[in-house]
């Protein structure tokens, strides 16, 4: 049963060709989700591939939708293609791969004289170099086999494992990608500052993700430093991950390229806004001013409106507060919209109308994506993996063989890569053993 399996199944699977053209399709697939934005909504794709003027002439909404090239990297078939080339690594390993490393451990020798000419290098010594032939070459780490009048050596056994670790990566590899992308997910929060958050967002999930529901965190604050032109240098987070019952277990000040990173989770900075500012009032009592962000021109500023009561002017009236950074400055405009003033935070002001404040401080929020990658770890011994077989692959896999005549030792051997430097340590070999018996 298993003889009829591995050549109707195995053999064909374990096929070089067919394992490349997978390979192929597999990079051409990538090549298509890098062209077509991935996971995004309906509206989206009908509005960026409409049906009256399709891309190259066919991609329209609906051919992304019916072939699932929105969410490719997830998609059913795609996730077949990669099963199909996991498959055929493995069955390469167990079916080539592993019985060769075994074929190459084994003592093979040669009989006759005349099998000596057919190897990549060969001499002849006379018969009583043999011994000394022996130890010359046992120095230079190979294993030698003898029986009777013949002999076998070999080095570098570890450079026929190289391929094997190459395919035990990539199908590590292949398994940790798919686990994060049926397990993992992606949040975007927008949390003001001194909050406390779940996530929930999720921007970007699998059909197996769990969020962690004993999770949370909290800002315990946000502030951002400015160059001496005034412009922003880099924005900061003082993040917080707390447990179920709001134990702190990891706290950390993230900002743009360096994230906080708890188990697989992973915080990143993405961006910042001002929601409000806190006004004292003469008695002490706090007023908040909400605020809109404003994009223009690639700049930005925030403004929002402060009522000032009747009963100082006698009738309503407005104060319009725009601010464009966190630096500390506030501009107060009157109801025309004339610049009444520049202030700072912590000033005291006073309205034309005789209305007293003072700007305490600014609300802000801090904007965080949040990436969990469950298959992240497999991932990352995958290529560890695959650096080790490179380096391992570097390794020359020599065989040496010897055959005493009557009167006459032959000698020969072959190597799978570095001919030239096998060659001349064999030579060495000959003429070492020539000199140690003058």
């Amino acid at each position: 049963m298993w003889k009829i399996t591995k050549k109707k199944v195995l053999k064909p699977l374990a096929n070089l060709q067919f394992a490349i053209s997978l390979l192929f399709v597999i990079g051409v697939v990538i090549g298509i989700g890098t062209i077509i934005e991935q996971d995004q909504s309906l509206a989206f794709y009908q509005k960026s591939y409409p049906e009256i003027n399709p891309m190259f002439g066919f991609l329209s909404w609906k051919v992304i939708k019916f072939f699932n090239f929105d969410i490719l990297y997830t998609s059913w078939w795609f996730t077949a293609i990669l099963f199909l080339f996991g498959s055929s690594l493995l069955a390469c390993t167990f079916t080539t791969q592993l019985p060769s490393l075994k074929t190459f451990k084994q003592w093979t020798f040669r009989l006759k004289p005349a099998q000596y000419n057919q190897l990549n290098i060969n001499d002849r010594l006379g018969l009583e170099y043999s011994n000394t032939a022996v130890y010359n070459i046992h120095t230079k780490n190979y294993q030698i086999f003898r029986q009777r009048n013949k002999s076998y050596a070999y080095s570098g056994l570890l450079g026929r494992v190289g391929p094997i670790v190459v395919h035990g990566s990539l199908i590590l590899l292949l398994v940790g990608s798919l686990i994060g992308s049926f397990g993992g997910y992606t949040a975007q929060e927008i949390i003001p500052r001194g909050e406390i958050f779940h996530i929930q967002n999720l921007t970007k999930f699998g059909n197996f993700t769990s969020v962690p529901q004993d999770l949370s965190c909290r800002i315990n604050n946000f502030w951002i430093t400015y160059t001496k032109e005034r412009k922003i240098d880099q924005f900061y987070s003082d993040l917080s991950v707390l447990d179920y019952d709001g134990h702190e277990l990891k706290r950390k000040i993230i900002f743009v390229n360096e994230p906080l990173i708890y188990r697989d989770t992973v915080f990143y900075q993405t961006d910042w806004d001002i929601i409000g500012l806190k006004i004292k009032l003469p008695n002490n009592d706090l007023y908040q001013i909400p605020l809109k962000r404003i994009n223009k021109g690639g700049s930005r500023f925030w403004f929002g409106s402060l009522p000032i009561p009747a009963n100082v002017t006698g009738s309503k009236s407005t104060l319009t507060i725009v601010v464009n950074d966190l630096s500390g400055n506030v501009l107060i405009y009157d109801q025309t919209g004339k610049l009444i003033t520049s202030t700072l935070i912590g000033e005291t002001f006073t309205s034309p109308e005789g209305f007293q404040f003072a700007f305490n401080d600014f609300i802000t929020s801090t904007g965080l994506q949040i990436k969990s990658d469950p298959g992240i770890g497999i991932i990352y011994s995958s290529f560890l993996l695959l650096m080790v077989s490179i380096y391992v692959s570097f390794f020359n896999y020599s065989q040496l063989w010897f055959l005493e005549g009557d009167r006459t030792l032959f000698l020969g051997g072959k190597s799978n890569r570095a001919v030239l430097f096998f060659q001349e340590e064999f030579r060495k070999i000959i003429k070492q053993t020539k000199k140690q018996l003058i």
